[in-house]
């Protein structure tokens, strides 16, 4: 194992090093500016070079200075983050969950006062958001993702295993039965998001049939958007049921035909392995899983 310099040593280097002033180093670390050059003599003798050129009232980098200081930024932003992680909870009342903007708006908002009812004491706060967290001081305590699962770094439960399905405002076949042949002429508008590519390709196979590219009027990558037009009456899409489940159960929109295939991405809960811990996590995970079980139902 190779050995490394005092850790004291690096940390002086770093703030001087950022600074380029071994007095506001000193500051930093509540030492004295003479302990500060100290340490940082005996990181150069360490390493058998020179980190500094020292000039009259102020110093500057050298050129491997300058290179090690990124190494030692880093090293130590690093630490920092990691401890974060596992340091007690300065807020447990307040829970931040940061999830995917359609499955917010669609499935998790409409449900989400029988959490705040069963748990008053924990304060919500929810980040829609298509930007994936990294829990490094943001703030987030848990997210749900769509994907596939590998988070590296992080642990992911499974959540929810999706599916798709045609769906449509009941004014779009007049409340009639469709024929496969009929499904495949209906103005389709088409959601382009990456994961859902395989799942056309595997809906039209099971279909039976192929959709025409005359048949799609619209094309978007965005679930939440895609539901609107759905409600508006613009044509059929191959759906999310989670998205529409609510939609479907009171009879807004309709499954014209008894079909659906599986998704490629599914829902899971995402977190470093430490914030499954918290008691607040812990309620949030046993309430959603329970919110999940009844929409499989």
């Amino acid at each position: 194992m190779q050995k490394l310099p005092p850790l004291r040593a690096l940390q002086a280097f770093r703030y001087a090093a950022r600074e380029l002033s071994f007095k506001s180093a000193a500051e930093a670390l509540s030492i004295s500016q003479a302990a500060v050059s100290t340490h940082i003599r005996g990181l150069e003798d360490f390493l058998g070079l020179k980190l500094f050129v020292r000039m009259t009232r102020e110093v500057e980098l050298t050129h491997e200075g300058r290179v090690l200081s990124g190494y030692v930024e880093t090293g130590f932003q690093e630490l920092e983050r990691g401890v974060a992680l596992f340091r007690p909870d300065s807020d447990p009342g307040r829970l931040t969950v940061a999830t995917v903007p359609s499955f917010a708006s669609r499935w998790l908002v409409p449900r989400i006062e029988s959490f705040q009812r069963a748990h008053p004491e924990i304060r919500l706060s929810l980040q829609p958001n298509l930007q994936l967290t990294s829990f490094q001081g943001d703030g987030v305590d848990l997210a749900i993702r769509f994907g596939k699962g590998d988070y590296p770094g992080l642990e992911s439960r499974l959540l929810l295993e999706e599916k798709l399905m045609p769906v449509c405002h009941g004014m779009l076949v007049d409340n009639k039965p469709v024929t496969r042949e009929s499904l495949a002429r209906l103005p389709w508008l088409i959601d382009e998001s990456a994961d859902l590519e395989s799942s056309w390709t595997d809906f039209q196979e099971k279909l039976g049939t192929q959709i025409p590219d005359s048949s799609i009027i619209l094309r978007v990558n965005e679930g939440a958007t895609l539901v609107e037009a759905v409600l508006a009456g613009r044509g059929i899409a191959l759906m999310r049921y989670s998205l529409v489940a609510d939609l479907l159960k009171t009879g807004l929109l309709r499954c014209p035909m008894d079909i659906s295939v599986p998704a490629e991405y599914q829902y899971y809960l995402v977190a470093p392995e430490a914030k499954f811990r918290t008691d607040k996590v812990r309620a949030f995970v046993s309430w959603i899983i329970g919110e999940v079980s009844s929409l499989r139902e």
